[in-house]
């Protein structure tokens, strides 16, 4: 039995752009905060960078993989049962890590916390903006508008790739399983906004606000 000292072992997942940003320092962050608690934190990374130094085969997998990554589902799986993960944090999964960290986690059943550091979730955008304007088409009438627009990168097969990501775990109910930290009351809104089938895609009652914090040395 867990006397009410025990700190959980926390696992951080977070997959790095190419371009270093605001993300990242949240992450370090969080991270040497939970440290400087007690807890024992384990972070598992990889970095969109990667991609340069891929095999042309790897590259043509890229849009499955970014769907579901055997290599982060086995890894993260095996991260858990060796290191007693008790609570596994994600903040970014696009594009290496793909949304198969959580079924990592599901399979050791074990808790996850989603950071929702953008509109990603509901605008393969991730800003609700395009061309100058706010933009919340994908919210009212699909997913389909982002690729549309090219509203990923500029790129339709791009944007198309990350619809049919957000699509699919939308459809297998990913995202209903999930604990979410939302930056603030509107992101929260945004977020329980969307429907898929006459269905919200969130659990409202597993969707938490905390802001951001900075670190005085």
């Amino acid at each position: 039995m867990k006397n009410s000292l025990h700190k959980p072992k926390i696992l951080f997942v977070h997959n790095y752009y190419q371009i270093p940003g605001g993300e990242d320092t949240v992450v370090a962050n969080e991270m040497n905060m939970l440290l400087d608690q007690g807890h024992e934190v384990i972070l598992y990374s990889r970095n969109n960078s990667e991609i340069k130094s891929m095999s042309i085969f790897q590259k043509l997998l890229l849009p499955l993989t970014t769907i579901f990554s055997l290599k982060t589902y086995r890894e993260v799986k095996k991260i858990i049962k060796q290191e007693k993960i008790e609570i596994v944090h994600v903040h970014n999964t696009l594009s290496l890590i793909s949304p198969s960290v959580y079924y990592a986690a599901f399979s050791r059943k074990v808790n996850v916390v989603q950071t929702v550091h953008n509109f990603r979730l509901i605008c393969p955008g991730a800003l609700l903006y395009r061309e100058g304007e706010i933009c919340e088409d994908c919210l009212s009438n699909g997913l389909k508008c982002a690729v549309t627009n090219s509203c990923y990168r500029n790129s339709k097969m791009q944007t198309l790739i990350c619809v049919l990501m957000l699509k699919i775990h939308r459809l297998l109910g990913t995202y209903k399983r999930i604990n979410y930290i939302c930056l603030t009351e509107f992101n929260k809104r945004k977020l329980l906004q969307v429907n898929e089938g006459n269905k919200q895609i969130i659990n409202p009652e597993m969707v938490f606000v905390k802001p951001n914090f900075s670190i005085n040395k």
